[in-house]
């Protein structure tokens, strides 16, 4: 369990204030979400972790019993309607868009409701208008996919073919997609609409971002299967590839979603990240290969320069975040691609700069958050140096070095598990067994843990109000 401080902290701090990278209430998301990641499922069922590995076990479990505490979620929680008036498709606002009500000639306050439908939007890139929350599907979503995939993984440690993290997962995948009256429509039609006079009606294709993280939701999946979990039952996987199968169409045939796929940047590389994984959900492997395949044949090609920078990120109000966003993504999509198709080599795919996914974060490496104001969001880098370093290696050790010295404790992340092979800095000698962690291991590695969770959410944000942000969840 996080430590009682912290969790305090992350509750109360939402009243406090809301910065520019603040994303969903603690009350939604009590710890850090990283933006995405596959988690190869096999790995994951040999269980064949590294000795080193006891802390990243015993924060997944940790992670997954906090999120669980809040599940489950749905999107008929929402205080108000989609413009369909159906409760149960999925609706949220667009982000970076405010309200200007300075040609407005009213003489009397605004209600909120009122400035949603009278004041003209405007968009100011990277500042986020607070009121979005109003409705939260996106961060319940969130939420949701960190309590599938760590759920997951806590289950695939012990040796049982149920336990109460695989009931959670059967729990949380009922409400949010199944159930006749609280699972969600197979669409994203109202998915981050601008708001403002004869606005808000209709979605935009940035809004295919929201469910980025059903990559993760995937990850669970697959490992439920592999384990032959028996409360992941025929009966549900069926309605489960029914509901991705209608999703899958709406991604690939309505506007918003073809739309979502060419877009250049990190935009692109997300929405190919849904794509591909919901292909391996429906056991549709050869489709998920294609998608891989379009990707690194596609808008991949212009991503990356000559220097290693990326064109289409490097620009932005939040260059250091959008960096390590698209990354992420890039990193995702090559993990999916390997899962795939084990014969390909995604990682070793050049853009027509002749660079590579690993000359990306070489470059991010060299930039400092500071320089644009972002000293906050330092930690974003860290799971994509550990990505890179478990992939193409660390001959110089620089990757570490860089680990060892920003982030001490990056062992007791959750990624450690599966940044493999990796060496462990300082808690290297935290042993655990393979997919068996015992409660000794969990509590041995609790105060370390702790440790780490603290570093990552609180001290790479300054003040309390640090404790409410959330490291690269955020990108459009």
């Amino acid at each position: 369990m996080l430590p009682p401080t912290l969790f305090f902290l992350l509750l109360v701090s939402s009243s406090v204030l809301i910065q520019p990278f603040e994303f969903v209430r603690a009350d939604v998301l009590p710890f850090t979400n990283y933006p995405n990641d596959f988690v190869d499922p096999d790995y994951i069922v040999a269980r064949k972790f590294a000795n080193t590995t006891g802390d990243a076990q015993a924060s997944i479990i940790s992670w997954a019993d906090s999120l669980s505490s809040y599940g489950p979620w749905s999107v008929t929680q929402k205080p108000m309607v989609a413009p369909s008036g159906n409760k149960q498709d999925y609706m949220s606002w667009a982000p970076y868009w405010w309200p200007d009500c300075s040609s407005i000639k009213n003489t009397t306050e605004l209600t909120p409701e009122q400035i949603w439908v009278t004041c003209p939007y405007v968009n100011r890139d990277g500042q986020f208008n607070p009121d979005r929350l109003t409705i939260n599907d996106i961060g319940a979503f969130f939420n949701l996919s960190d309590a599938i995939l760590y759920n997951a993984l806590a289950f695939s440690f012990q040796n049982e073919s149920s336990s109460v993290h695989s009931r959670n997962i059967v729990k949380f995948m009922n409400a949010w997609f199944l159930d006749s009256e609280t699972g969600m429509n197979p669409n994203l039609n109202y998915a981050q609409m601008t708001r403002g006079p004869g606005n808000g009606q209709l979605g935009s294709h940035t809004g295919v971002l929201d469910l980025k993280g059903f990559v993760k939701i995937v990850s669970g999946i697959l490992i439920l299967r592999k384990r032959k979990c028996t409360d992941w039952t025929a009966e549900i996987d069926a309605q489960m590839i029914a509901w991705a199968q209608k999703y899958i169409t709406w991604l690939e045939t309505n506007q918003l979603g073809t739309d979502e796929c060419a877009s250049a940047n990190n935009h692109g590389s997300f929405c190919f990240n849904q794509l591909a994984a919901l292909k391996l959900l429906v056991n549709d492997i050869p489709g998920s290969v294609t998608v891989g395949n379009n990707f690194f044949q596609g808008i991949y090609q212009e991503q990356i320069n000559s220097t290693g920078d990326q064109p289409f990120e490097a620009p932005r109000t939040h260059p250091y975040h959008y960096r390590n966003y698209n990354l992420a993504a890039m990193i995702t999509n090559a993990r999916l691609l390997k899962y795939a198709d084990p014969t390909s080599d995604p990682w070793n795919h050049t853009t027509k700069a002749g660079t590579t996914i690993k000359d990306a974060l070489d470059m991010t490496m060299t930039v400092d958050p500071n320089a644009s104001g972002e000293g906050y969001a330092v930690a974003e880098i860290f799971p994509n140096i550990a990505a890179v370093a478990a992939t193409y290696g660390d001959p110089d050790g620089k990757y570490v070095a860089f680990l060892a010295k920003a982030f001490p404790e990056y062992a007791s992340d959750a990624t450690f598990l599966w940044d493999q092979p990796l060496k462990g800095g300082s808690v290297a000698e935290v042993t655990a067994t393979n997919g068996t962690t015992g409660s000794s291991t969990v509590a041995g590695a609790s105060k370390r843990t702790s440790v780490a969770l603290r570093h990552v959410v609180v001290s790479v944000f300054p003040g309390v109000i640090g404790a409410i942000l959330v490291v690269a969840v955020v990108g459009w």
